[in-house]
């Protein structure tokens, strides 16, 4: 019966190990995927226009998102082993690379985005619907992706902190710093989108604005919180001392997460290009598709935080 038992079911404290990490990450991205339902209920109340081209933007941005996750995880692969050989600078460097490249393709989003942003909407817009329809689905997406920008470099700091901090073992404090970041989106948006308790009432610009703030807040709270506990995360002594990399780090962090760089990237790409499809049915459709992924998302939060957790315990098992 024990054989059995350690066989097919393992030891209890890799489970407790397992769940100390992934519930914080289970906890984080279910609030996240709640909110952004309610962010579509609010949004939607505006008008099937404004909801339509606020899941148009969010539709390509999501393209860039998946690739700061690619950038990060594969460099991540590497931070949970220094983590396991409590290598200190091994882990700066995997910041480091994290950081250069995350920058890279955020220069290359801003580039793409502002001068090809009224393009990239207009690919959604092909399908039914009056002139009068598509043009304000266009004017709304347009005003939403402008500001959205800002907040692109914000996501990108604080997806390099929380994946080193998770890769480390740490994931309490970037669910702090997420469930922040959500209850100030959620009420700015309440307040801007419908221009509450003397707030303007910006409509569409309000949402995008709210979202921004909380990509701020949320970046702001994880880097003080992180270096402020120097003791605890023992790689923010002296990281910015230097942003060199030695080039044996680079070429393994290169080989090994190129692929999974691309692997999401194309992912991503694929979605977008498949809701490109959807949307020639019409802007209610797009609208729709939005509605029914968040929902979706609410029932693949455990998954994927079960695979983060387990893929964070086995690169700090192999790094020992």
């Amino acid at each position: 019966m024990r054989q059995t038992k350690d066989k097919y079911f393992g030891d209890v404290r890799f489970y407790k190990r397992v769940f100390m990490i992934a519930i914080p990450i289970m906890i984080q991205n279910g609030i996240t995927n709640f909110v952004n339902m309610l962010d579509n209920i609010m949004i939607g109340q505006i008008g099937t226009e404004s909801m339509s081209g606020v899941s148009i933007v969010n539709q390509i941005l999501f393209v860039y998102n998946l690739c700061i996750f690619g950038a990060v995880s594969g460099a991540g692969i590497f931070t949970a082993q220094y983590y396991g050989q409590q290598n200190v600078k091994g882990i700066q460097h995997t910041v480091r690379f994290k950081l250069w490249v995350g920058i890279a393709v955020t220069l290359l989003a801003f580039g793409i985005c502002i001068a090809g942003g009224p393009a990239l909407i207009s690919m959604y817009l092909k399908g039914e619907g009056t002139a009068e329809s598509i043009k304000a689905t266009l004017y709304y997406g347009r005003q939403y992706m402008l500001i959205m920008l800002a907040g692109l470099p914000f996501y990108m700091v604080t997806q390099v902190y929380a994946s080193t901090l998770r890769e480390c073992g740490k994931t309490v404090l970037p669910m702090k710093a997420g469930i922040a970041a959500i209850l100030i989106n959620l009420v700015f948006n309440y307040l801007l989108i419908y221009g509450k308790f003397g707030f303007p009432a910006w409509g569409v610009q309000g949402a995008a604005v709210a979202t921004v703030c909380s990509r701020v807040a949320e970046t702001a709270i994880i880097v003080v919180a992180t270096h402020r506990n120097s003791r605890e995360n023992p790689f923010v002594a002296g990281l910015y001392h230097t942003m060199a990399i030695p080039r044996d780090v680079v070429r393994k962090i290169v080989i090994k997460g190129t692929p999974l760089l691309f692997n999401e990237t194309f992912w991503a790409a694929g979605m977008a290009s498949l809701a490109g499809c959807y949307s020639l049915r019409g802007l209610n459709v797009v609208a729709a598709l939005n509605i029914s992924n968040t929902i979706a998302n609410l029932f693949n939060i455990s998954f994927v935080a079960m695979g983060e957790a387990v893929a964070i315990i086995v690169g700090q098992i192999l790094g020992t």
